[in-house]
Order: structure tokens, then C-alpha cells, then sequence
């Protein structure tokens, strides 16, 4: 399976509905569980996301932000977090290394209240 096809087995939380997996017969129950138990762990380890403090990924302060970007571009799943938000149009965070505000991607995200002078536009 590739790493990326993954992804989708993860719960993603968001606005989009997630579907528990299917029940299987106890024998298999135990294989597939510590099968996901090490999958888990091994997510842990790979996805920025999981190890460090998820807040970051819906800071309001610019550097926060930056620095969470920052750390998807390490991440494996890059491509498939960033389509998944798409398809989902995630209401605001960062997904696949990118911003969301409104379910759109912004390039930037601004800082709240009221923006600087420009020097260059005329009074």
C-alpha cells in the first residue's frame, strides 16, 4: 500500500463526516488491530501533525502559522492532506502546507486588525 493511499485511513477530524471501519470476525479483529496499533505508531512518528502540539496547525498569529507550514513540507502525506482539505474545503487551518480561511487557500495569512500604512499609497 503506498503511504500516501494512508492517509485516508486516518480520521482526519474537520467539517467532512468520517466513516468508522466495518467489523470484522474476532481472529481478524486482532490481527487488523495490531496492525493498526503499530500503523499508529508508526504515523506518530512520520506525520508532524501527530507529534507536535495541534494547535499550532490553527494558530491566529502569523508565526505560528509560518512555523506549521514550516513543518508540513517534512511530512509525507503532504499531497494527500492538501487534496483531502480541498475536497472537504476545510473552513480554516493549515492543511498540506498550505492556508485555509473560508475553505479557500490564502497565501498569507494576515494578522488581525487593521493593516499598516503604505508608505507608497498616496494620502
Amino acid at each position: 500500500m503506498r503511504l500516501t493511499a494512508l492517509l485516508d485511513t486516518l480520521p482526519q477530524g474537520g467539517s467532512g463526516p468520517w466513516a468508522p471501519p466495518q467489523r470484522l470476525a474476532t481472529a481478524e479483529a486482532a490481527t487488523v488491530a495490531s496492525d493498526s496499533t503499530e500503523f499508529d505508531r508508526l504515523m506518530d512518528t512520520l506525520l508532524p501533525c501527530r507529534t507536535h502540539d495541534p494547535e499550532l496547525w490553527f494558530a491566529e498569529h502569523t508565526t505560528q502559522v509560518e512555523q506549521a507550514k514550516a513543518l508540513c513540507r517534512t511530512c509525507p502525506l503532504i499531497d494527500g492532506c492538501l487534496a483531502g482539505a480541498l475536497e472537504r474545503q476545510e473552513p480554516w487551518g493549515v492543511w498540506g502546507g498550505e492556508v485555509f480561511v473560508d475553505g479557500a487557500v490564502v497565501a498569507r495569512k494576515r494578522g488581525r486588525g487593521r493593516p499598516r500604512k503604505s508608505e507608497t499609497v498616496a494620502a
